[in-house]
């Protein structure tokens, strides 16, 4: 069974912070947030498009796309990215995978986003991680991500 805890704004710069417990061990979990393939299952299309550096692109919706770098990985425990948000200022996403008696928990945070385009992001991550956890239990996947952020074609 999944749980997720509500988002929470901190007194530092604004940031989103999400937990879940999946019903997966960790090394599937590790797979589904770090392959292309699987990643495409319930993020959206996603192509690794600098494999050297860590550069990426997922396409969320009909000519929406999200850019960024890996800047940090420990596999299989965290991830650290940069996602572009043109004309805003890059956030920073941080993935922990942490393994549990039974299943895995995952912790996302995305700090450094402006304050005006936080419920943009709390409600794509919302829907992409209900997405995840359909994945990570062998679910078909679901229907594709309706409420994006406003630079990725969202309103």
């Amino acid at each position: 069974m999944a749980h997720t805890t509500h988002p929470e704004r901190t007194a530092r710069a604004p940031q989103l912070r999400y937990v879940r417990t999946l019903n997966c061990d960790a090394d599937r979990l590790w797979n589904l947030i770090t392959r292309p393939e699987l990643l495409s299952s319930w993020l959206g299309a996603t192509l690794l498009s600098d494999t050297q550096y860590g550069g990426f692109l997922v396409a969320i919706a009909h000519h929406a796309q999200q850019t960024g770098i890996v800047t940090t990985c420990e596999p299989p425990h965290y991830f650290q990215a940069d996602f572009n948000d043109p004309p805003h200022r890059p956030s920073t996403v941080l993935v922990d995978v942490v393994p549990a008696r039974s299943g895995s928990h995952l912790i996302l945070t995305q700090g450094g986003i402006s304050a005006g385009r936080l419920h943009h992001y709390d409600i794509f991550w919302t829907t992409a991680l209900e997405r995840l956890v359909h994945a990570a239990a062998g679910h078909a996947p679901l229907p594709a991500v309706t409420h994006l952020p406003t630079s990725a074609g969202g309103g």
